[in-house]
């Protein structure tokens, strides 16, 4: 007999099968289907996403930023995550469900959880690599239902309908690991379509350019030419279709858009600075992330766990500084940040150093979710968005002083200190047993 959990028995067998992740990818997916079938207001899939995949339903893949044409608030992300939501929209197209809001929208998140799977299988491995030992069942499956079901997981891609998300994250941990394993030109393709599914993930740029650097001149230039190769080659058919729209919906709409929720520039309301704030925001952000990854870069080291603070830096910055913060901005830095603590934890650190990010980036959701409220006083919106910065500069204070100690081991939550054969999820999989 086997035992799993709290004190249940089971056969053996039917422990070690519980026990593997694959075995809970149909309940998962049937999970999201069902919360895609409960009715609740309409997100930014049904108001951005399907608009536009309409439109290449109907035979204009390339003219899809059409749909918001120069509105104020266009479709802003990257047509990376159009291509499996046309797809998708033909198929319903087909069987006559494309103007079927519930239905659409449940089949829409069953398919592209997929996609968180596939993003919580590539941290997994990342974690493994980090540790260089192959996680325990049980503690691999905690790691798995962390990172899957965790309510920023549910805030971006039901709540607010951001199913380019876990796209761009799972690229971006593929980029990760295809620099670290010597691979600049791949890495730079993965970088590339990432950042067309989302375009603050440009700001990536910066760890994931040092740590080519790091490795060579000629890395660094093979992973930013791949980068660029990709995106152009992705971008210039929409470009050239419909230039004008493209070029407002991913680049200049942004300057139009005043200081809004969830920042701390809202102290900034009514005076002179926000009408700086409102153009130049961004250059305080990349002056954040410059400082804390260069920070984290000095002296001669700079291994995989450091890039991955250094790219969980980079998304607290972009949250603690940018003129808007909607609750899913905190998504990536709960899926890096929390590659990073799993991954180098030891267990003199102790528990808080363990669990303190996830949990606290889990709040930093919540209360965002407070401080979006559409009719919020403007006090308390002040409040909310000075709360936000302290406790962002606190979460970058904690993670770079953790992240610059010299390492230490053996790791903490693993089996036996037995190398890991190659970096990939696949060969994790098998180590794993």
């Amino acid at each position: 007999m086997g035992r799993l959990g709290g004190g249940v028995n089971l056969p053996i067998g039917m422990a070690a099968l519980l026990l593997k992740p694959r075995s809970w990818i149909a309940p998962y997916v049937a999970l999201w289907i069902g919360v895609g079938l409960l009715p609740f207001q309409p997100t930014d899939l049904d108001i951005f996403f399907w608009p536009s995949a309409k439109i290449a339903v109907h035979g204009h893949p390339f003219s899809v930023y059409a749909a918001g044409g120069h509105a104020l608030y266009p479709n802003a992300n990257g047509p990376v995550s159009l291509l499996p939501l046309s797809a998708l929209g033909v198929v319903l197209n087909w069987v006559g469900w494309l103007d079927a809001t519930a239905a659409r929208r449940g089949i829409a998140l069953g398919v592209f959880c997929i996609f968180v799977i596939l993003m919580a299988r590539e941290a997994v491995a990342a974690i493994e690599r980090l540790r260089g030992t192959p996680l325990i069942p049980s503690v691999r499956l905690l790691v798995y239902a962390t990172l899957t079901l965790s309510p920023l997981v549910w805030q971006s891609v039901a709540g607010y309908g951001h199913i380019e998300q876990p796209i761009e994250i799972w690229l971006l941990l593929v980029a990760a690991r295809w620099l670290g394993e010597s691979r600049p030109l791949r890495a730079g393709i993965a970088f590339g379509a990432s950042i067309l599914t989302r375009s603050p993930v440009v700001l990536m740029s910066v760890p994931l350019g040092i740590a080519g650097w790091r490795q060579s001149r000629r890395s660094a230039l093979m992973f930013f030419f791949g980068a660029g190769a990709a995106g152009a080659a992705i971008v210039l058919p929409f470009l050239v279709a419909d230039p004008s729209d493209v070029i407002h919906s991913l680049l200049t709409y942004r300057g139009s858009l005043k200081v809004g929720a969830g920042s701390v520039w809202s102290l900034a309301r009514d005076s002179s600075l926000e009408t700086a704030v409102q153009h130049y925001d961004i250059v305080l952000v990349v002056a954040a992330v410059l400082a804390t990854n260069l920070w984290l870069a000095r002296g001669n080291r700079l291994d995989e766990g450091r890039l991955f603070a250094g790219m969980a830096l980079t998304s607290a910055a972009f949250a603690m500084l940018a003129k808007t913060v909607w609750p899913y901005y905190f998504l990536e830095l709960y899926i890096l940040g929390s590659v990073w603590a799993f991954g180098t934890w030891r267990p003199q650190d102790g528990v808080v150093r363990l669990v303190l990010l996830p949990i606290a980036v889990s709040v930093f959701g919540l209360i965002a979710e407070i401080g979006s409220e559409q009719y919020l006083p403007l006090t308390l919106a002040r409040i909310e968005g000075a709360a936000m910065f302290v406790m962002l500069a606190l979460m970058i204070a904690w993670i770079m002083r953790f992240a610059t100690r010299e390492p230490a081991s053996p790791a903490g939550i693993a089996t036996t200190a037995v190398r890991l054969k190659g970096h990939g999820p696949e060969r994790a999989d098998e180590s794993a047993g």
